[in-house]
């Protein structure tokens, strides 16, 4: 199935081809503009995990886009890499400014690990368009270091709220590599990238897992 490029969005920040001074295209149906990718670039160079810039990008609207889809894809080769290889469940619960963020799942599959976790804050105001996914930086005892969220979800699950004063999300972050054997220890920094706007910023969330 082919893609009209003169339809192409920044998957950024959603502007068209037209509004933009370049854009490149990447895999399927993604692009981004000149503007973005300078954007991205300066985020880089930031030794800052939770820069105001990285922060400002991860609360942005997601920018759906229609990719065209493959029919060569071999659906048994998807079947066995949906499947994880194997699966630790943690309990990790911590709060902080009215808000728990709980760890309780880590999953390992062939090329990445995902985190899974559960996030449970006051319900956002009236006409909020999105939920802005929790951003993440890893760092285990070798030094290697995963920066940000690759490719997570982030699910409502109202069936799980005690009343409503509080809102129940269910997420997951998906990072690559994964961790080499000579890992044992791994940090993790979670933050809420709309905490910005508040006065005062609350403090990222510190998690400490023991991987064996």
């Amino acid at each position: 199935m082919s893609f009209d490029r003169s339809l192409a969005r920044c998957s950024f920040c959603g502007r068209h081809s037209s509004e933009v001074r370049r854009m490149v295209a990447g895999p399927g149906a993604a692009y981004i503009c000149d503007e973005c990718l300078q954007l991205c670039n300066e985020i880089i160079s930031d030794p800052t995990p939770f820069s105001t810039k990285a922060l400002e990008l991860a609360s942005r609207p997601p920018v759906v886009i229609a990719a065209p889809q493959s029919f060569d894809t071999d659906r048994s080769n998807l079947t066995t890499s949906n499947e994880p290889l194997r699966s630790v469940t943690l309990k990790l619960e911590q709060k902080q400014q009215g808000m728990t963020l709980i760890l309780h799942q880590l999953q390992y599959y062939q090329e990445r690990f995902e985190l899974h976790y559960m996030w449970i804050r006051p319900p956002f105001s009236s006409g909020f368009a999105f939920v802005p996914r929790i951003i993440f930086f890893l760092k285990d005892n070798t030094g290697t270091q995963w920066t940000g969220d690759r490719g997570g979800i982030l699910i409502a699950r109202p069936d799980l709220a005690s009343g409503p004063n509080n809102a129940v999300y269910q997420g997951s972050a998906r990072f690559r590599p994964l961790p080499s054997p000579e890992a044992h220890i791994l940090t993790i920094r979670a933050a809420d990238p709309l905490g910005q706007f508040e006065s005062p910023a609350p403090q990222p969330w510190n998690f400490e897992i023991q991987l064996l």
